[in-house]
């Protein structure tokens, strides 16, 4: 709360010297840096680069021996305490029925802080109230679990008021061993009035910034002050301060939703960022120049590529496919336009299955999922209801996509889907509904595979084991699987408009999926979305370690084996 306030800096300016008491806080302060992580301030720096941030300090050699590093810097921070005024500490929770402030900390400083200086002083927020003793000590093991993986803290202060004693003469004496003053300072700042008041819900445990892609690359610079990473971003925009969510770095989230499913408040910081950006959107709030592209080039040519919509359906030329079917394949701007080859392999591979597609042709739209996750929510729905109309226009009953981000953003709606009589599945649903494992034979050459997910298939859609049962009939054995993976998968890196506007960043969150398919062993990895298929192979360069295929690919080149006819039987 303090920095989120700037409260050092603001006393340092009145004159006021001011010294942080905690080991991580006080590295970074002297190191005139952001912390790393609400737990681990200092954890992005070495004992080496410590030991030399102390030497300078201390004008004299320290060693870079943690018990020596930990040793000067307790013996400094002691003779600044028993000369200090105030002490001012947070509050990791307020029980109203006992008017009691509970605080935890394990290296005892706060303690010191509360107790050695005459006053007193707690800066803490509303959402820290809770009904009683009982869920206050809920809250803080809560916190002590998920920031360091103990039971529970070794210090908790439960603190009512300034101490006292009655032993002379049974006569109440303020400030006898603590502080004659305690004063508690409620921090609003918007946090009442927000419609919104999710974001609040974070205890500031950083498990979120643990699996964040974009925090992982950029670090502090994703966030705001006192709030790292999306929940940030999110927090500013919930309380309508949507300058400072957009300096947190509110367009780099890929909303992948890593975050999400850690987060041990349930806190739906991808929603959050979503419904940020919209505001921002509604507020006339301009984002990057190639996001405005990207959004124009969806309500004039229909695809995110600022191409004609004709030039959508190039690929289908040649391969006959009627408009009107019970059956429609929905290729998707990316597909269409990035890998018109997969789209015809998914024609090919349901025609093997005795399927024969639909297929709009340069009639079919853009279903509006980048531009919802970029905060265009209206233009989004506009997009999705007038595929659903295309849709019925056509006769269809079932739609099968390439892209899950196709997929993710038509069943976004499902009003829609009901009002239209329209079943909407991604292309690993349906081959894992129509694929039988005696129409394939194992691929040769496939000896190491890897699937990624991606997140718009599975965090968006809980499609994990579909794809994997296909892949593992086409292969003949099920894949690997890498250390991140199903709901705790690592993310791409193109979501949500980042490949457009930061194209490093994305290509960086990419480069870190590979490291980890590698790690586990794998020479091939599948996955099931043009955004991923696109990044991973660009983010390896020319020379690439690992071979990145579309599920397709794999289950076309299966099929090849055997030889399956077009009727869907062997030859």
């Amino acid at each position: 709360m303090t920095k989120e306030l700037h409260l050092a800096e603001h006393l340092e300016k009145s004159g006021i010297k001011v010294i942080e008491t905690d080991l991580g806080d006080r590295i970074v302060q002297l190191a005139g840096c952001e912390a790393a992580h609400p737990t681990g301030p200092a954890c992005h720096l070495t004992r080496h680069q410590i030991s030399e941030l102390f030497t300078k300090h201390f004008e004299k050699k320290v060693s870079d021996d943690p018990m020596e590093l930990t040793r000067v810097m307790r013996e400094e921070i002691a003779s600044y305490i028993s000369k200090a005024k105030v002490g001012i500490t947070g509050a990791n929770a307020i029980a109203a029925c006992e008017g009691a402030v509970v605080i935890v900390h394990n290296e005892g400083n706060a303690s010191k802080c509360a107790m050695l200086p005459d006053k007193h002083i707690i800066i803490t927020t509303p959402e820290k109230v809770v009904p009683n003793l009982d869920e206050a000590v809920n809250v803080t093991k809560l916190q002590t679990y998920l920031s360091t993986g103990k039971i529970i803290s070794s210090y908790i202060n439960v603190i009512t008021g300034p101490s006292y004693t009655a032993d002379i003469e049974k006569q109440v004496y303020k400030g006898m061993h603590g502080p004659k003053e305690v004063v508690i300072i409620f921090v609003d700042d918007g946090r009442l009035e927000a419609a919104d008041k999710e974001a609040q819900y974070c205890i500031g445990c950083g498990m979120c910034l643990l699996h964040c892609p974009t925090y992982n690359v950029i670090g502090p610079v994703f966030g705001t002050s006192g709030h790292m990473g999306g929940i940030g971003a999110y927090l500013e925009g919930s309380r309508g301060r949507i300058d400072e969510a957009l300096k947190g770095g509110l367009f780099t989230c890929t909303s992948c939703g890593a975050c999400v499913e850690v987060c041990p408040s349930r806190v739906d910081t991808k929603k959050g960022i979503i419904s940020t950006r919209a505001t921002a959107k509604k507020l006339k709030k301009r984002g990057t120049k190639e996001h405005e592209s990207l959004i124009a080039s969806v309500k004039n040519y229909d695809n995110p590529w600022q191409v004609p919509r004709r030039q959508k359906s190039k690929w289908s030329q040649g391969l006959r496919l009627k408009k009107k079917g019970a059956v429609l394949y929905f290729a998707g701007c990316s597909t269409s336009l990035l890998f018109p080859e997969s789209a015809k392999r998914v024609v090919r591979v349901m025609r093997a299955l005795g399927i024969e597609p639909a297929h709009l042709a340069q009639d079919e739209r853009c279903c509006g999922s980048t531009v919802r996750k970029l905060g265009e929510e209206l233009l989004a729905r506009e997009k999705a209801e007038s595929c659903f109309k295309d849709f019925k226009g056509a006769g269809a009953k079932t739609v099968v996509t390439s892209c899950p981000g196709c997929s993710s953003a038509l069943n976004h709606y499902p009003e829609l889907a009901k009002r239209y009589g329209v079943k909407v599945q991604h292309v690993s649903q349906f081959l894992d509904e129509h694929l039988d494992k005696s129409m394939c034979e194992p691929v040769k050459g496939f000896e190491s595979v890897t699937f990624h997910d991606p997140c718009d298939l599975g965090r968006a859609q809980d499609l994990y084991e579909e794809p994997r049962r296909v892949l593992a009939k086409a292969l003949g054995r099920a894949p690997i699987e890498m250390e991140l993976s199903r709901t705790n998968s690592a993310c791409c890196g193109s979501g949500s408009g980042v490949k457009s506007a930061y194209a490093g960043l994305a290509e960086a969150i990419g480069r870190d999926r590979i490291a980890m398919a590698k790690a586990a062993g794998a020479k091939v990895v599948v996955t099931s979305c043009p955004w991923c298929e696109q990044n991973l192979r660009e983010c390896q360069g020319e020379a690439a370690d690992v071979t990145v295929m579309d599920l397709v690919d794999v289950v076309e080149r299966s099929l090849s084996e055997t030889g399956v006819r077009r009727s869907g039987k062997r030859r």
